[in-house]
C-alpha cells in the first residue's frame, strides 16, 4: 500500500466528518467577503496581488486552526482505539502511513483554498480590478502552503503523543505559542530595546529577526513581497531573504521530525 492508497482514504474520511465540512465553508466564505470588501476599501491600485497583502492577514488567522484541526486525529486517533496496529499491518511502513495522512488531509485543505480563491479572483477584478495571474497564482500556492504547515504540525502533533486528547491540546498549545505568545514576547521585547535606547544594533536585529522566524511572520512576509514593486527595499530580514527559508523549514521541519521520532517509537 502507497501513500497515495492513504491519502486518498483519508481525504474520504475527512470529508465524511461534518466539522471538517463546516471548517471548509467558512473558509471559502471568509476568503469571499475578504475579495467582496477589498475593492471598496482598499487603495488603488485594485489587482490580485495586492489583494494578497489585504487578505492575508484574515487567512493566516484562518488557517492555522483549521491546519491543526484536520491534522491532529491523523494518528493518535487510530493509536488510542487499538486500530494503529491493524493499519502498521498493511505493506507500508510507518513513515508512509504519516506521510499519507498528511497528504491527504493537506490536500482536502489545499483544494479548498483554490477553490476560494477562484472565487476571490473574479471578485476583485470584476468590475474594476486589475489581474495580475503569475502573482495571484503565487499566493495561491503559499497559501496551499501554509495550510499544509498547519497541518504538518498537527500531523506532528499526532504522531507523538498516544492519545487523541493529547494530540489536541499539544497542536492547541502550538498553535498558541506560534501565533500569539510568539508576536506577543518579541514585540514586548523590541519595546523595551527601544525604551532603553536600543533602536539599532546587533541586539536590536536579534529581535527583529527572532520576530520573522514563526510561520506567520514568515506567510505574510512572503505575501507582502508578491505585492510590492521593489521586494528588496528594506531591510534584510524584512523580504524573502529571510521569510522564504523560514517558510520551508516550518513546511519539512516539523512532519519530518514527527516521522522519524514516529519510525522508532514504541507502539506498546
Amino acid at each position: 500500500m502507497t501513500w497515495r492508497v492513504i491519502a486518498r482514504r483519508d481525504w474520504r474520511l475527512l470529508l465524511d466528518a461534518r466539522l471538517p465540512k463546516v471548517a471548509l465553508g467558512g473558509l471559502v466564505c471568509v476568503v469571499s467577503i475578504a475579495a467582496y470588501v477589498y475593492p471598496v476599501v482598499g487603495t488603488a491600485p485594485i489587482t490580485t496581488s495586492r489583494f494578497g497583502a489585504f487578505a492575508s492577514g484574515w487567512l493566516g488567522g484562518l488557517l492555522a486552526p483549521i491546519g491543526v484541526l484536520f491534522g491532529y486525529g491523523a494518528v493518535a486517533r487510530e493509536h488510542e482505539s487499538g486500530a494503529l496496529r491493524l493499519a502498521l499491518s498493511m505493506p507500508h511502513g510507518r513513515s508512509t502511513l504519516v506521510l499519507g495522512r498528511f497528504v491527504g488531509r493537506a490536500g482536502v485543505l489545499g483544494t479548498a483554498i483554490v477553490a476560494g480563491m477562484m472565487i476571490a479572483g473574479a471578485l476583485v477584478v470584476y468590475p474594476f480590478g486589475t489581474l495580475q495571474p503569475l502573482r495571484f497564482l503565487a499566493f495561491v500556492l503559499l497559501s496551499v502552503a501554509y495550510g499544509a504547515i498547519w497541518v504538518g504540525i498537527g500531523v506532528a502533533a499526532s504522531a507523538l503523543v498516544a492519545t487523541n486528547r493529547r494530540a489536541l491540546v499539544l497542536g492547541v498549545v502550538a498553535l498558541f505559542v506560534l501565533v500569539i505568545v510568539w508576536d506577543a514576547v518579541t514585540a514586548g521585547a523590541e519595546a523595551g530595546l527601544i525604551a532603553a535606547g536600543i533602536a539599532e544594533g546587533p541586539v536590536h536585529t536579534a529581535v527583529q529577526v527572532g520576530a520573522q522566524l514563526d510561520p506567520g511572520s514568515a506567510f505574510e512576509g512572503l505575501v507582502t513581497a508578491l505585492a510590492v514593486s521593489d521586494p528588496g527595499a528594506g531591510a534584510w530580514y524584512d523580504g524573502p531573504t529571510l521569510s522564504l527559508p523560514v517558510f520551508v523549514g516550518w513546511l519539512l521541519g516539523p512532519l519530518s521530525v514527527a516521522m522519524l521520532r514516529f519510525e522508532w517509537r514504541d507502539l506498546a
